[in-house]
């Protein structure tokens, strides 16, 4: 009875690795192939290119573009060119909605690939793509700071939107709390960039350029707010430029 019951617990534990092995292998197949449907099919894809193909899709286009919302980020499509979509198909309110949820589904699902799938991969990529300084800020983002850290980056039009959701996937924070922070911090860029895309036909008009000013807005306050809740930065970026200079004087 013994051996019997080591011989099943063996056969459990190697089931056990293979269907985590399978998995793995799953996910990191169709991580793959977003990228190469990505390089194919999306990669010179326009914001107007956006707009005519979910209008030709009639009353399921709101479904496809939220589908293409939720998908094409994983494969590091950039979703500014989606909003500027969204918001030339279906207007500022509705492109608006549309954005938002197919934007939190993409957080769940680049956020659960990185923490359970490709998270070796992945974890090499963000190293090469983070600035030290901002690893070194995610490796404590657990806490109520990383809560705040997150909505900060979501709310920073500069940075990769794609990079966040891969790179708090590796973090401590929980996914609910990320889930929270992505959809508090995705609200006001969501709605400039759905702006810009609804009075992009507009050009000449002062709502066009009033929307360009509310972009330049969201970055300076952006920036402001981040010195302000973390000063640390600002202090290792002089310190950096000090350390620099002196070491250019002695040589």
């Amino acid at each position: 009875m013994g051996s019997l019951y080591w011989f099943e617990t063996m056969d459990n534990g190697w089931e056990r690795r293979l269907k985590q092995r399978i998995g793995k292998g799953i996910g990191i197949a169709l991580l793959l192939g977003f990228i190469l449907i990505n390089c194919i099919f999306f990669s010179k894809v326009s914001g107007e290119d956006i707009q005519h193909f979910v209008s030709r899709q009639g009353v399921w286009g709101p479904l496809v573009y939220m589908g293409l919302f939720a998908v094409l980020p994983a494969a590091f499509f950039p979703v500014a060119v989606l909003a500027l979509g969204g918001g030339l198909a279906f207007g500022l309110l509705w492109g608006s909605v549309y954005t938002f949820i197919g934007a939190l589904v993409n957080c769940a699902l680049m956020f659960l690939l990185s923490r359970y799938v490709g998270r070796e991969r992945i974890s090499a990529y963000v190293q090469k793509r983070l600035p030290p300084k901002w690893q070194a800020r995610l490796a404590n983002a657990g806490g109520p700071q990383g809560f705040l850290l997150l909505i900060l980056l979501r709310l920073i039009p500069a940075v990769p939107y794609n990079l966040i959701n891969y790179a708090f996937g590796l973090t401590d924070i929980s996914f609910g709390a990320y889930m929270l922070a992505s959809g508090l911090g995705i609200i006001p860029g969501t709605f400039v960039f759905i702006n810009i895309g609804d009075k992009a036909q507009q050009t000449a008009s002062p709502a066009f350029w009033i929307a360009l000013g509310l972009l330049g807005a969201l970055c300076i306050l952006t920036a402001l707010l981040g010195r302000r809740l973390f000063p640390e930065t600002g202090k290792m970026d002089k310190q950096k430029g000090m350390d620099a200079s002196h070491g250019t004087k002695n040589k």
